[in-house]
């Protein structure tokens, strides 16, 4: 057998064996914990070795991003929040996506947008089409000896079959539940019950099933069609593309000048302005902010890229319009700060209102990072950069610890006598117990009861799944209440 067909040999029999993995560590009750971390470092350890078998030598960076994945899994087991836990597992699969986007060679570091939408479209397509990806074996003329032919009708018959499993066990389940006599037929003539074995084959298949066509994605190159997948570029003369990034220009500056009266207002205006509550001003400024993270940067990006190479005066002007609308959106986001920030004031600290916070203080960076580069001629730095603030900013949450941060907040508005939200204090993760139990004497009396009960409710008795989903803020938080109690 060629180096190929070994190295495909070895991935789908992986791809099974990290099927059933998946069902052994992941079938479980509660969040992602443990268990996720467990299947992370073995897949990292299987797609390592198997990138050792291919000829071609994998680039550094592939190692960076595995385990960046890996180091993302284990943010699983440090934090409760379920939100935190969506945004790691998000990452991760970005992380693997990039790794797998050009078959483990280097790119990720120049990769131009449009580069890395074709690579995770490439990957997703792989992933898609499973083991058939991976096409079928070659046989050499030296294989062609006697009794092949049995053995290759042996493997016929089988590959038929395991193709054939998926579509067996729905088409029976759905033909069972339509008729109870051919039900009880088919139940006679085997001795388990197809429904309870579908449940259980579904996600090993499923799994098994993304595995292969992400480890054909990972090991096997395919520059030729890569090399077709460009963006036809309109190479736009530079003086339009600035026209029309200072028609923009004009409409926020128009903006900003109503919103002066709203920005340095602050509390005073919203409470005199007919109709207009915190709720609405905090919400107009969040609006502003998704705006500049789904239009501007997008913007700015393609007019970089459609306005055709000309003299450097033109070349100039552009950069220096681009630089206008990246400074009037940093006003933007200073107005929707100062709006979340009389909001939080007004009525305490929730999970959404901190992670706009977060996301403002990403979107700041973003803007400056594509000052640094796209307006300087580095196009090409861009999304790398814009990558490492997300993992900075995802790091960062998970040391910051979101739901401690509002329970302490909300607590002191609590104690203070201020207006604050007691069922969501009391619906926190187990982050935030340490700090409940640590204050919980100082709330009033009322109070304090539905926060000891809740917490007795919720962390009193055992985890669910187990070890599996064992979480190290879990854990505290029910060794705390055991010792309480």
């Amino acid at each position: 057998m060629n180096v190929r067909t070994q190295l495909r040999t070895s991935a789908l029999l992986w791809a099974v064996s990290l099927g059933g993995l998946a069902d052994v560590l992941l079938r479980a009750d509660g969040r992602p914990g443990l268990n996720m971390l467990l299947f992370a470092l073995v897949g990292a350890a299987v797609f390592a070795m198997l990138l050792r078998q291919r000829a071609e030598t994998p680039s550094r960076e592939t190692w960076w991003l595995m385990g960046g994945a890996v180091g993302v899994a284990a943010l699983l087991v440090w934090r409760d929040a379920e939100a935190l836990a969506v945004f790691s597992l998000l990452a991760g699969v970005t992380l693997l996506t990039l790794a797998a986007g050009r078959a483990a060679t280097a790119w990720v570091q120049r990769a131009q947008p449009s580069d890395a939408l074709f690579a995770a479209l490439r990957v997703g397509l792989w992933c898609a089409a499973g083991p058939f990806g991976w096409g079928r074996r070659v046989v050499e003329a030296d294989e062609t000896a006697d009794g092949e032919g049995v053995r290759q009708a042996a493997r016929t018959l089988l590959r038929g079959a395991v193709m054939a499993l998926p579509a067996l066990l729905i088409l029976s389940a759905l033909l069972m539940s339509a008729d109870p006599v051919f039900e009880r037929t088919l139940q006679g003539l085997v001795s388990f019950e197809v429904e309870p074995m579908l449940e259980r084959a579904l996600p090993i298949v499923f799994v098994a099933w993304v595995s292969a066509g992400y480890l054909r994605a990972l090991l096997v190159r395919d520059d030729a069609v890569m090399a077709k997948l460009r963006l036809p570029r309109p190479a736009f003369a530079a003086a339009e593309v600035t026209a029309a990034l200072w028609m923009l220009n004009l409409l926020f500056i128009g903006f900003m000048l109503v919103q002066l009266r709203y920005l340095f207002g602050g509390a005073s205006l919203v409470e005199v302005t007919a109709g207009l509550g915190f709720a609405e001003y905090a919400r107009r400024g969040f609006f502003e902010l998704v705006t500049c993270v789904a239009l501007v940067v997008p913007i700015l990006l393609l007019a970089d890229w459609a306005a055709a190479p000309s003299s450097a005066r033109s070349r100039t002007v552009l950069r220096a319009t681009m630089l206008v609308l990246v400074v009037l959106m940093v006003g933007v986001i200073v107005s929707a700060a100062y709006r979340m920030r009389l909001y939080q004031a007004a009525y305490g600290l929730t999970e959404l209102r901190l992670y706009v916070s977060v996301a403002i203080v990403a979107l700041t960076a973003v803007l400056g990072w594509l000052v640094h580069t796209v307006l300087r001629g580095r196009r090409e730095q861009f999304g790398v950069g814009v990558l490492v603030t997300a993992l900075v900013c995802l790091v960062g949450v998970h040391v910051l610890n979101p739901h401690a941060l509002i329970a302490r907040v909300n607590l002191a508005r609590a104690i203070g006598g201020a207006e604050y939200d007691g069922d969501y204090l009391r619906d926190l993760s187990a982050d935030a117990v340490p700090t409940l139990l640590s204050r919980l004497d100082q709330l009033p009396k009322g109070e304090r009861a539905r926060v000891q009960q809740r917490l007795a409710e919720r962390w009193g008795g055992e985890r669910p799944g187990g070890w599996r989903t064992w979480n190290w803020s879990d854990a505290r938080a029910r060794r705390l209440l055991a010792g309480r109690r």
